[in-house]
């Protein structure tokens, strides 16, 4: 719990909260309404207030302040912002509700009715009452006097929010651990039949035994010193992928349970993010999971595991025991007792690293070098060297502070951070570590509020960066760009990025989720405590002024006094509950609460109807409901700007979400979301998954003419119904400058419908489905203004017989011709060459005969593909000379008869390739390992005249064999099974029940 002297720390975004009140009020004063005389005078005065205590607090949030007095003014500052913030926007609601302004017109915050804006008396008032209070701030000038004393302050003055315009190095480096990595790897792959002893690691062993066939392996340490980016190293190790046939991560929270881990774990192998069904059983999921790992090895990383879970440890290993020996369960933890309960083998401690360790780490994020510095940076490299030294050898600290330090320049720079105040508080602030308060110092005031705002997440908890940026845009976090050109949501991820670049979040293994380290989490919350609260069962109660409410919910937790607070902004529920008394506890809590603008309900599986109060909320910004068993969905509020309506069925959602003509955002199942009739409507959308087009009004092309803002991907099938060009062009395609991935899907769709579906230069994937003409339309032909395309997808196109010139997109990474069975011939002069494409897939071309290029007249064809793919093409014999592709690792071919007789000679030019795949091949063919010193990986499936020259023993970096269906090539391995067992790894299931158990062993 964070101690009563923390709590005494200003949050240090006191002018961002300022600037919002100010923001609405000059947006009122300068509107095309015709004010009443009180009003107007009124909101002048406000504004007067406002901008002169802005002043104060900008002075204010530079500064470390601590007193009590100082930050008891500033709070009570805030409270007046908020009051006024809170008036201005019952102005607007009162507006929409009275009809002064057409529904047309929310669209655009600067378009105003030219109406007199009716003001309730009671509005009036608390106005009055605001500005009178703010008043009264302003006049405590002894107040105004002691701040402006402190500005002489240590703190960091110079740079502060500046551009970070040296990035920290983003990959995941180690320090000081050379031997314990050594260690898990060895222990993790079996190499060797004992362990190493070293009093440098200090592995504690304990019993040698395993459950159920998997090995468990603890990394056991405090807060900080790097247990999670070792796990990752060992995770992403070229070995480890190997070796197992599925790898899985998985974030445990405090609140650990068996089938929430099994279905993230799920997940995390089938490589999606998926929502899981949380009324499966517990039974149904562990079939799940046994369906996809009971052959084979696998590795799981249980990433900051809690002792809650160790009641449950030996249900989860019964679960995922599996019918291979071998898997290997990662454990990171701060606990000594999950780290003696979940141990099969060897414990692993991490203590802090040494200090030549640690002042490695230290100079590769300040300086991005561990080598020698420059001279002109000698005097820098002394302060550094100061300031690592306060920072305990925690590899996480090194980080943090060095990415701070490396966007800073000057010698003044550096030596206010050594000098900062938070260096003589650590005591005082003792769950606040100082290198973490520099670092949050440094942040502009806006982002300090944004970051603050996490506090009230539960700690592990895995943050969806676009959902959290929902969150902000929703409370006007977020300030519009001075262009205007740019979007509230791009504005924000950019923020949220720059949190991510200084280690305030952390990506996940996987890129797709952020966690907030329990360290950085403490600082959020002692910055935040006087507006953000996670109610918990602790002693410690939340401000009556919170503006931001967490519930962990329980059968058993008492919430009852949660219904007094009155200014909530924010209500989040976590965790689960079977009783309905918290129905009515969130009921009432919203009937006092008219100014929340973002609610969670979500996953509350025993609310069944629609809380009573929710269309009085017209200050509703941010509203989920998903995964609940509510079977009224209507009553949304009008301002909505993000609904969540995930898990509901088609039937479900409700016609009227269409007159919602604010809402940004609508996440629900999307084929639910293309049975809505008029989508059309909601001209600010930004995320359609799927449109299918039908013959009715509503469900006609031109729903989407108006979407202007569709980013990320949309699905736009059944284009076959479109008449012609002229109706196509109606969805104005080529003016959705935002849209990322288009997906065009019919049945023997006609030239004259594609041409009018071209999609703006913008684009970075396309994929074209049941085409039905001989050529592709002329703006697939016109390659160059497609700067940004990366990837194509043609499929299902039986008629197309001449492929475009894929050569002129000069940025495609990636191309897939799928189901093209007019397809004859493909040569240099239409195909070009593709400088950039890493990844090509071709299959069922069945009319393929030859492809040709002429290096000397086009250049190299493929010079940088990484991975080919050739199937089902029997009669393609010609190919290009495979020396163009250098960089080739990976190739597959499959069926395709006439060209895998020539692949021996082929792959001999090809000194990069590591993966080679065969299948459906019955011509007799030659592999070599002196062709192929590069290969670690070789599938074969039923290549029945296959065979090996001098054996298995030629391929130098060979580990992986899976073959199937070969008999020549079985009874190679049979008859080396001796020499090979402690050199390959194979799949078990491939031999003889006879032979089985010998190659195992």
């Amino acid at each position: 719990m964070m101690s009563a002297a923390a709590e005494q720390v200003a949050g240090g975004f006191s002018s961002a909260v300022i600037q919002r009140a100010v923001d609405k009020v000059i947006d009122f004063l300068e509107s095309n309404y015709n004010l009443s005389h009180a009003t107007e005078e009124l909101l002048t005065k406000l504004h007067t207030s406002l901008t002169m205590v802005k002043a104060i607090t900008e002075v204010a949030d530079n500064q470390l302040i601590t007193s009590t007095s100082l930050t008891k003014w500033l709070r009570n500052l805030h409270d007046a912002a908020y009051e006024a913030e809170d008036v201005l926007d019952k102005f607007d609601c009162q507006d929409i509700v009275l009809g002064k302004r057409k529904m047309s017109e929310l669209v655009s915050s600067s378009i105003r009715a030219l109406k007199s804006l009716v003001v309730p008396d009671e509005s009036m008032k608390r106005l009055e009452y605001v500005v009178q209070k703010l008043d009264h701030l302003c006049a405590t000038s002894n107040t105004f006097l002691e701040l402006l004393k402190q500005s002489s302050s240590s703190s960091i003055k110079e740079g502060v929010g500046g551009e970070t315009t040296s990035r920290v190095p983003v990959d995941v480096k180690l320090f000081g651990r050379d031997e314990v990595l050594e260690l898990i790897l060895r222990i993790i792959l079996g190499s060797s039949g004992s362990e190493p002893e070293s009093s440098s690691i200090r592995a504690k062993h304990g019993a040698r035994y395993t459950i159920g066939g998997i090995d468990v392996i603890p990394i056991v340490g405090m807060s900080g010193v790097g247990k999670t980016t070792l796990a990752q190293v060992i995770y992403n190790h070229e070995n480890v992928k190997g070796h197992f046939g599925h790898r899985a991560w998985v974030y445990v929270s405090k609140h650990f349970g068996v089938k929430r881990t099994l279905q993230e774990m799920l997940c995390s192998i089938k490589g999606n993010d998926s929502s899981f069904d949380r009324a499966d059983s517990l039974e149904t999921v562990v079939n799940n999971i046994q369906n996809v790992i009971r052959h084979g090895r696998f590795f799981l990383v249980l990433d900051s595991v809690w002792d809650e879970m160790c009641d449950q440890w030996s249900s989860l290993l019964t679960a995922i025991a599996g019918e291979v020996p071998g898997s290997v369960i990662l454990v990171t933890t701060q606990s000594k007792r999950v780290a003696d309960t979940v141990a099969t083998m060897c414990q692993v401690p991490l203590a802090p690293l040494p200090w030549e360790s640690f002042w490695s780490a230290f100079q590769y994020y300040a300086f991005g070098t561990t080598g020698p510095v420059a001279e002109n940076n000698q005097t820098l490299l002394l302060i550094g060297e100061q300031i690592a030294k306060k920072l305990d050898g925690l590899p996480l600290a090194a980080k943090v502070m060095g990415n701070l330090l490396r966007s800073r320049f000057t010698i003044h720079q550096w030596r206010s951070i050594l000098e900062s105040d938070w260096w003589d508080l650590s005591e005082v602030l003792c769950e606040i570590l100082p290198y973490m308060g520099i670092s949050y110092q440094d942040l502009q005031p806006r982002q300090r509020q944004c970051f603050a705002f996490c506090s009230i997440f539960p700690g592990n908890y895995l943050f969806d960066k676009d959902r959290l940026v929902n969150m902000w845009i929703s409370h006007d976090f977020i300030e519009q760009s001075e262009s205007g050109g740019t979007r509230l949501e791009d504005v924000g991820g950019k923020l949220f990025d720059e949190l991510v670049q200084r280690s305030f979040f952390q990506a996940t293994f996987d890129k797709r989720r952020y966690t907030m380290h329990d360290l950085v989490r403490a600082l959020a919350i002692g910055v935040s405590s006087y507006e953000c609260f996670l109610h918990k069962e602790t002693s410690r109660r939340a401000s009556p002024t919170a503006r931001h409410l967490a519930l962990q919910v329980s059968n058993q937790l008492h919430i009852h006094e949660l219904n007094k607070y009155k200014n909530l902004r924010t209500i989040l529920l976590f965790g689960h509950c079977d009783s309905t008394e918290i129905c009515d506890v969130v009921d009432n809590m919203l009937a006092n609460s008219r100014s929340i603008r973002v609610l969670d309900l979500s996953y509350l599986e025993v609310l069944t109807n629609m809380p009573a109060h929710i269309s009085s909320l017209k200050k509703l910004r941010f509203f989920d409901l998903s995964f609940t068993r509510v079977n009224n969905l209507r009553n949304f509020p009008c301002n909505l700007h993000a609904l969540y309506l995930r898990g509901y069925t088609r039937n479900s959602i409700p016609q009227s979400v269409n007159t919602l003509a604010n809402l940004r955002h609508l996440y629900v199942d999307a084929t639910a979301l293309s049975l809505i009739p008029g989508i059309g409507q909601l001209s600010q959308l930004q995320e359609l998954e799927n449109f299918s087009v039908g013959k009715r009004n509503g469900f006609m092309i031109n729903e989407l003419k108006n979407m202007q803002e569709l980013s990320g991907k949309i699905c736009i099938s059944n284009i076959h119904v479109i008449k012609n060009t002229l109706e196509a062009a109606d969805a104005n395609m080529i003016g959705k400058k935002h849209l990322e991935a288009l997906v065009l899907k019919g049945r023997n769709v006609s030239k004259d419908v594609l041409e009018g579906l071209q999609p703006h230069s913008n684009l970075q994937e396309l994929m074209i489905e049941g085409y039905g003409a001989t050529t592709l339309p002329s703006w697939i032909l016109q390659g160059h203004i497609f700067t940004k395309l990366q990837s194509i997808h043609v499929g299902s196109c039986r008629l197309l017989a001449v492929l475009p010139p894929f050569g002129k997109f000069a940025s495609l990474k990636h191309l897939t011709l799928d189901n093209l069975p007019s397809v004859k011939h493909v040569d240099g002069t239409h195909f070009g060459c593709l400088p950039n494409l890493e990844d090509f897939k071709v299959s069922s071309m069945t009319s393929w005969i030859d492809w040709s290029h002429a290096e000397e007249d086009h250049g190299p064809l493929l010079p940088h593909l990484t991975r080919f793919e050739l199937h089902n093409c029997p009669l393609l014999e010609k190919v290009p000379n495979l020396s163009s592709m250098s960089s080739l690792s990976e190739l597959n071919i499959s069926a395709c008869g006439n060209f895998a007789k020539a692949l021996p000679q082929y792959v001999g030019l090809l000194a990069c390739l590591k993966k080679l795949r065969i299948s459906y091949c019955d011509h007799p063919l030659l592999f070599s390992g002196h062709q192929l010193k590069s290969l670690d990986y070789l599938h074969l499936r039923k290549c029945g005249s296959l065979r090996l020259i001098d054996g298995l023993q030629c391929f130098p970096n060979l580990r992986d064999i899976d073959v199937l269906g070969c008999p020549g090539i079985l009874t190679e391995l049979q008859d080396q099974s001796c020499v090979l067992c402690a050199s390959f790894i194979w799949r078990p299931f491939i031999l003889p029940q006879s032979r089985r158990s010998g190659l195992d062993n």
